[in-house]
């Protein structure tokens, strides 16, 4: 589910990663760095909340789950460089300049 919320976030921001001649990229990696730590901590949160509840083993949840989403946001991004790189896929979940 989070890594879901993740590619939608994503997916929508599409727009404003494209920068035109000239613009610099502050607003879009502002929006990149929210998008990112906000998911992070949505994930150490609901992990940590969880693992209290079900067991009390609340510090574990939570590294699975800030581990598990961290690697597959890396994992999204590197999937759609490779694909708008070599495929010519480009603006899945961001705009890649190769």
């Amino acid at each position: 589910m989070l890594c879901g919320a993740y590619l939608v976030a994503m997916r929508l921001s599409v727009d404003i990663s494209r920068l035109e001649r000239g613009e610099l990229g502050d607003e879009r990696d502002e929006l990149y760095l929210a998008i990112h730590l906000g998911m992070a901590f949505a994930a150490a949160v609901l992990g940590l909340a969880l693992g209290k509840w079900l067991n009390g083993l609340g510090f574990a949840v939570m590294t699975f789950f800030f581990a598990g989403l961290l690697v597959a946001m890396l994992l999204a991004l590197l999937a759609s460089q490779s694909l708008a790189c070599s495929a010519g896929h480009n603006d899945l979940i961001r705009h890649w300049t190769c």
